[in-house]
């Protein structure tokens, strides 16, 4: 996949294990500090854990396929497991902390009676959002916690970025009123993602294939019916949506990485020729693929 976790403008700060390779995690918990960071163009990116961050300074633009949230001190991003996103500083000198985490982080008995997995996998448009000063002063105090943490690493900082993670989490429980609270669902256990990743594991090995659900729910060891309810609960989308949203995040790396025309990347990516990708590739980014590299590439 394309170019993840890789920008100079920012510090980097790991613990549990060692990052084993760009894009997957198998340590509990990134957190990350950007300060100061220029402005410039798109990067896409796109890993295993779920990934929550908050601005601290300035204007930070964040993309999702077809949506963009342009973020300012005090807001939020969330973003599920495995989801193709870009970002983007609008202003020099923009500040944000960021967690990226896996799900097994928040497997504390309470938040077990919180459907926090939900504000992850909602749609980009529907997921929480900072509505009141009253949020916004709790949330920007919990992110100048986090800053202070990684920069300064004091004794057992590791364990208080996870209790901030955990006090973010309540506070968006807390605060946030969704449009429609049913969507929330009921509490689902952490522990479901395990049962799913042999799936996604699949998809991204080869994004170019055409797995039926009939292969992942095989490679998950369970009947397909079960497996579409645990992929949709966990992922936020159904398998086949999934498996085109992977298979358009490496033409979207493609295109902001590379000069290959559109006919060569359709090919190497799965698609039946330049005009799939064109009609697919609209629908999902909302322009075309030479509108979306000529915009992004350059920062424009």
């Amino acid at each position: 996949m394309g170019p993840s976790l890789s920008t100079d403008a920012r510090k980097w700060s790991l613990f549990d294990l060692e990052v084993p390779g760009p894009g997957r995690i198998e340590y509990p918990l990134h957190a990350a500090v950007w300060d100061p960071a220029p402005s410039g163009p798109l990067t896409m990116d796109i890993h295993q854990g779920m990934e929550i961050g908050i601005v601290l300074r300035g204007s930070i633009e964040r993309h999702f396929e077809d949506f963009v949230h342009l973020a300012k001190p005090g807001d939020l991003h969330l973003c599920s497991a495995w989801e193709p996103h870009g970002w983007r500083v609008r202003r020099d000198n923009s500040s944000q902390v960021v967690l990226i985490f896996l799900a097994e982080v928040i497997e504390a008995k309470p938040f077990r009676e919180i459907p926090w997995l939900s504000f992850f996998t909602l749609p980009p448009t529907q997921r929480p959002r900072t509505n009141s000063p009253e949020m916004r002063k709790d949330i920007v105090s919990i992110g100048w916690r986090i800053h202070r943490e990684v920069r300064g690493q004091p004794r057992a900082w590791p364990t208080a970025v996870r209790l901030y993670l955990h006090d973010l989490l309540l506070t968006i429980y807390r605060h946030w009123t969704p449009a429609d609270r049913s969507a929330l669902g009921a509490p689902v256990p952490a522990s479901r993602f395990s049962r799913v990743m042999p799936a996604v594991t699949m998809v991204y090995g080869d994004p170019a294939r055409h797995f039926s659900a009939e292969e992942a729910a095989a490679a998950c060891g369970l009947h397909r019916s079960r497996f579409n309810t645990i992929f949709q609960q966990t992922m936020g989308v159904a398998f086949q949506d999934f498996r085109r949203r992977a298979r358009l995040a490496s033409v979207a790396h493609l295109l902001l990485t590379t000069d290959l025309p559109t006919d060569t990347i359709a090919e190497a990516t799965g698609f039946s020729d330049g005009s799939h990708l064109h009609r697919t590739f609209v629908q999902y980014y909302g322009c075309t693929p030479g509108r979306y590299r000529a915009t992004h590439r350059h920062g424009t």
